[in-house]
């Protein structure tokens, strides 16, 4: 491997971009910066390391097909994507990666004993918050590590398992969100003008979640506020018709949504059609997921606020950041999408085990165990050309968070964030070891 200090795209030299990502070929090309790389290809990080000669078996579960799958799908292309690069660069510590994939469906449980029972090395997934919860139990039975992409409900490290040592989650998760929501809609509105809300949130853990913190974050950043209405359609409803309605009749300043992928579509072309976006501000934690399926004149009339988790493809931009560029035009040239948040899901929970594990063949000099990879992802920062996160010491990830006003823009022929604001995990996220409810009640 060269180490000579050579500029690239972005400013930043090799040895400083090296030196940020621990000096080994997959950790700097999942960084999205191979291109630096005279790497020998072996992609060993120690050459006596006792490792098998097979591939790497992986298994991730996401949703492929039906409405949900504008997200899972996203987080399928990111996942492949990963491990492309991975591969690319020699595989970790030369054992190269192959990544089966299962529709999610309701059976997260049952496609993760299946991976298991197939002798998967690495399981990523699942997308639902209901499926998350239901499948962190079974990790810790099986006691193969699982990074799960999103399934963000707030209270599957707090509750459900409270002392992991499998299950990991790479995906910032609802409180941070939420919180991210909040702060935006004082940033753009002030907070002298939100005196009422309204939400319009999936029927399920993870809608009821995202409104709960909402709530309980935008009192306490403006004062006392009215809510004047609680929707919770169905997911995958065909009709928002009777939220819309109320939302029309009452006028809240903000109207706040969590829906995603094409109840998104659903919610927002019937708020057009009906001129929702005239009585009330919109502000979503991820309005951006549906960003494939929005038509121009929906964008423009809504003017919305959308949170895009923990990565914008366009911020900082491509002529400033060179990894993002690379990582869209991927996206772009591979699978004719503009990447969301999602996408990322997939690609950080890859990377989130692959850096770790690279990390582990080099301590012990040999292919680690399942609870020595585990051990590793605890309190293991890493990059991806969304920045720098931490896998915590509570198993959770944590990154920066971004949001933005959704603008049409016509070269792209998709919805874009413009004037993005950016939050830190220490804005809108609570210690470690700190209830989430807890924390936002104590401001």
């Amino acid at each position: 491997m060269t180490r000579e200090t050579t500029d690239f795209d972005g400013g930043i030299d090799r040895r400083s971009m090296l030196g940020m990502v621990g000096g080994t070929a997959v950790a700097a090309a999942l960084a999205g910066c191979s291109t630096l790389l005279g790497d020998d290809g072996d992609g060993a990080t120690n050459g006596d390391a006792d490792v098998p000669d097979e591939p790497i078996q992986a298994g991730l579960q996401t949703f492929t097909e039906g409405a949900a799958s504008v997200l899972g799908l996203q987080a399928q292309y990111g996942a492949e994507i990963a491990i492309q690069r991975i591969n690319d660069a020699g595989g970790i510590a030369g054992r190269e990666m192959r990544l089966d994939v299962a529709h999610e469906a309701d059976a997260a449980v049952e496609n993760y004993t299946q991976f298991v029972e197939e002798g998967k090395d690495v399981t990523f997934g699942p997308i639902s918050s209901g499926g998350h919860a239901a499948l962190a139990p079974e990790v810790e039975s099986q006691g193969v590590v699982n990074v799960g992409t999103d399934g963000t409900v707030t209270t599957l490290y707090e509750d459900t398992v409270s002392d992991p040592t499998y299950s990991f989650r790479f995906q910032n998760y609802d409180v941070m969100e939420c919180v991210t929501a909040a702060r935006e809609a004082v940033s753009r509105l002030g907070a002298d003008n939100i005196d009422s809300i309204a939400g319009i949130n999936p029927n399920y853990a993870f809608g009821q979640d995202e409104w709960k913190f909402f709530k309980l974050a935008i009192e306490k950043l403006v004062g006392d506020v009215e809510v004047v209405h609680e929707g919770f359609p169905d997911l995958l409803a065909d009709d928002m018709s009777t939220h819309i309605t109320e939302v029309n009749d009452t006028e809240p300043d903000v109207t706040f949504s969590s829906c995603w992928g094409g109840d998104v579509t659903t919610l927002m072309n019937q708020a057009a059609a009906n001129d929702m976006f005239d009585n009330t501000q919109l502000v979503g934690s991820v309005l951006y997921s549906a960003v494939d399926e929005l038509g121009r004149d929906v964008v423009e009339q809504a003017q919305a606020f959308s949170g895009s988790r923990n990565w914008y493809w366009d911020f900082p931009n491509g002529s400033r950041w060179s990894p993002n560029q690379q990582l869209f035009e991927a996206a772009r040239d591979q699978y004719d999408v503009v990447p969301t948040a999602h996408f990322m899901s997939g690609y950080g929970a890859v990377t989130a085990w692959a850096t770790a594990t690279e990390k582990a063949v080099e301590i012990t000099g040999e292919w680690p165990s399942q609870e020595q990879i585990a051990r590793s992802l605890e309190d293991h920062g890493f990059h991806t050309p969304a920045g720098y996160h931490v896998m915590g010491s509570d198993h959770q990830g944590k990154s920066n968070a971004y949001s933005g006003r959704m603008e049409w823009d016509e070269d792209l022929g998709a919805a874009v964030l413009a004037d993005v604001n950016v939050f830190t995990p220490q804005e809108v996220a609570p210690p470690i070891g700190t209830d989430a409810e807890e924390w936002v009640n104590s401001w």
